[in-house]
């Protein structure tokens, strides 16, 4: 599989039925795209996730999006075919340690990953399109300091991919939502808070295919509708995980017919 671009226009996880091991907090709360809705487990015990499809369907990626896993969990998933397993990733290591190479002797903790300083973790899967009625996770986590896990958003379905790569000129912005004020003393303060992901980038080859495609996904759900985007994907560390996000679109879809059987598009994605 190659590292282009990816996008999860259609999720099938929101329309699974869902059951867990455990639920301190439902875990339909996956479901649902506020920041403030988490699965979460009433211990450190593993716990399985299981859904079930309304219909059979095709998907090739999996994302276990807004975590609070260790550098040390694990996280299995297997595809399921009328209850026979079709796909398995086996148990992997949902996190990247920093490399020794990279490891700052007395600023980096113990256990540091690559990803630490972003404010939301995630565990995307990348697989082989395939059939499926229903899907597995099994998540161990036996080192978690919270003595929980927790899981916000889980993303599930068929990626859209371009024929060719985002051209260079891709814009990504951290929008902090603060605000500075100045006192009548003169003093600088800074009211409010929070941070979001704002990613620009433009499509310049796409052939009447691909044009269609792309066309198709975005207008099934309108501006409304979730999205989750990978620039790098499959990259690993700072580079894939900076660049993927849940987002919805920023601005209206269109496309250009620029020459001879090429279209090209612009599109601007903020996170939620």
């Amino acid at each position: 599989m190659t590292n282009t671009l990816r996008m999860i226009v259609d999720n099938l996880h929101d329309s699974t039925t869902l059951t867990a091991t455990s639920e301190a907090l439902a875990v339909a709360n996956t479901q649902r795209t506020g920041r403030a809705y988490v699965w979460r487990s009433a211990d450190l015990a593993d716990q399985v996730i299981t859904a079930t499809l309304p219909t059979p369907a095709f998907i090739d990626a999996l994302v276990i999006y807004r975590h609070n896993l260790s550098a040390t969990a694990t996280v299995r998933v297997e595809l399921l075919n009328e209850g026979d397993v079709v796909y398995d990733s086996g148990s992997v290591v949902v996190s990247g340690l920093v490399a020794l190479g990279d490891f700052r002797f007395g600023v980096d903790p113990w256990g540091a990953t690559l990803t630490d300083d972003l404010p939301i973790q995630q565990a995307p899967f990348w697989m082989q399109a395939t059939a499926l009625t229903g899907y597995r996770l099994t998540i161990s986590d036996p080192d978690n300091l919270d003595g929980v896990m927790e899981v916000g958003r889980i993303i599930a379905g068929n990626t859209v991919t371009p024929q060719f790569n985002a051209s260079y000129g891709v814009e990504l912005e951290w929008q902090d939502a603060a605000e500075h004020r100045r006192s009548e003393g003169g003093s600088l303060r800074t009211l409010g808070g929070g941070i979001a992901r704002r990613l620009s980038f433009d499509l310049d080859f796409m052939d009447a295919r691909g044009r269609a495609t792309l066309t198709r996904a975005f207008l099934r759900g309108g501006k409304g509708r979730d999205v989750y985007v990978s620039l790098y994907p499959g990259a690993g560390g700072l580079d894939e995980a900076e660049h993927a996000f849940l987002a919805r679109r920023d601005d209206n879809y269109g496309h250009n017919h620029n020459f001879y059987a090429n279209w090209r598009s612009s599109i601007t994605l903020v996170e939620v």
